[in-house]
């Protein structure tokens, strides 16, 4: 009750699985309505999602369409693109909820670079059903029905046969092979 929702709302950031994107630049998708967003906070936000390269080779860098919702890139650019949105407005707390989910590997491993080089100056919370997605983290706890049933370092967990996350991930992988 001692933090007002508006400032609450200004140090958290949210990422969805399915991200929105305007039928209009790269740089209104980031700016996105918000004019208090300057141009530092834009070059900030770009280098961090690793858009750079992608901006340089297109002909009209920052001010590209990117198409209705987005269609004119792929799944994990436009990811990247939201992921800039959020990190313009540099918030202190970082919600991705199921934001690999929908990436291939080359475009989750780009998410995932992004993610460990926000480290040490934002908190980042991730929901995910996508393992590969959490296994760096500092801290993994596993719901139930709402309920906790482990948590800890990822790294030990795995090195516990006994442990859940143990079983899923080699499940997973299991799987996969």
């Amino acid at each position: 009750s001692d933090i007002s929702i508006e400032s609450w709302r200004r140090n958290v950031g949210y990422v969805a699985q399915e991200s929105f994107l305007l039928n209009d630049t790269i740089l209104e998708n980031i700016r996105f309505y918000d004019s208090t967003i300057s141009d530092e906070d834009i070059t900030y936000a770009v280098k961090a999602t690793h858009l750079t390269g992608l901006i340089e080779k297109l002909p009209h860098g920052l001010m590209t369409p990117v198409g209705e919702r987005g269609v004119d890139f792929s799944g994990g650019e436009r990811q990247r693109i939201a992921l800039a949105r959020v990190l313009a407005r540099r918030p202190t707390l970082l919600v991705l909820d199921e934001a690999t989910s929908a990436l291939d590997n080359e475009s989750e491993a780009k998410v995932q670079e992004v993610i460990q080089n926000l480290r040490g100056r934002v908190t980042v919370i991730i929901i995910a059903h996508r393992l590969s997605t959490v296994v760096s983290c500092d801290r993994v706890i596993a719901l139930t029905d709402g309920a906790v049933i482990e948590e800890g370092i990822p790294q030990r967990l795995l090195e516990d046969k006994t442990s859940y996350f143990y079983r899923v991930y080699n499940l997973k992988n299991s799987e996969a092979v």
